[in-house]
């Protein structure tokens, strides 16, 4: 597995338990075998990282702050394609300039934001083997697949096939 791959899943482990509770109580909000969860990121299957990430979702989401609403807020508009930060002000009935200015007093951007909400939904839409990958690429925002490929292999080292193949 590629080292970005392993860094990412490293990642998510800590940051779920960093709200406290064992790996043993993560393990059992994941509905994964704690010896899995504990093990090499490798031994876990496509689903049981979803499921890791969905938690870490959820945490993302009872955070306080702006910052999470425009991450749900995007989320929400990726799939009808008006990801836009002036759709997503005018979601929150604020100015573009506004919605720059309350990110940056929290050092986000609306690109990272953008970025970061795509490639969670990435990992979520690759591992459902009933989409295809170019309708994965329109859910997500982009205009080809060729575009999606080369940011999911930005993103996780591998091409969103590879990764699929991978782990499913």
């Amino acid at each position: 597995m590629e080292p970005l791959v392993n860094h990412l899943i490293d990642r998510i482990r800590s940051y779920l338990q960093s709200a406290g509770g064992s790996l043993r109580d993560l393990a059992n909000q994941a509905n994964i075998p704690p010896e899995r969860l504990a093990g090499e990121p490798t031994d876990l299957s496509l689903s049981q990282l979803a499921r890791l990430w969905m938690l870490a979702q959820e945490r993302m989401r009872q955070t306080p702050g702006f910052s999470p609403q425009v991450r749900e807020l995007i989320r929400r508009k990726l799939e009808t394609g008006r990801a836009r930060a002036a759709v997503i002000a005018a979601e929150l009935h604020i100015s573009r300039q506004t919605l720059y200015k309350r990110l940056k007093q929290e050092n986000q951007t609306f690109a990272a934001l953008l970025e970061d909400v795509r490639r969670e939904q990435a990992l979520w839409f690759v591992s459902d083997t009933d989409r295809s990958l170019t309708e994965v690429a329109q859910c997500l925002g982009f205009s080809e697949l060729s575009a999606f490929s080369r940011a999911f292999k930005r993103w996780m080292g591998l091409s969103p096939a590879r990764f699929r193949a991978r782990f499913s």
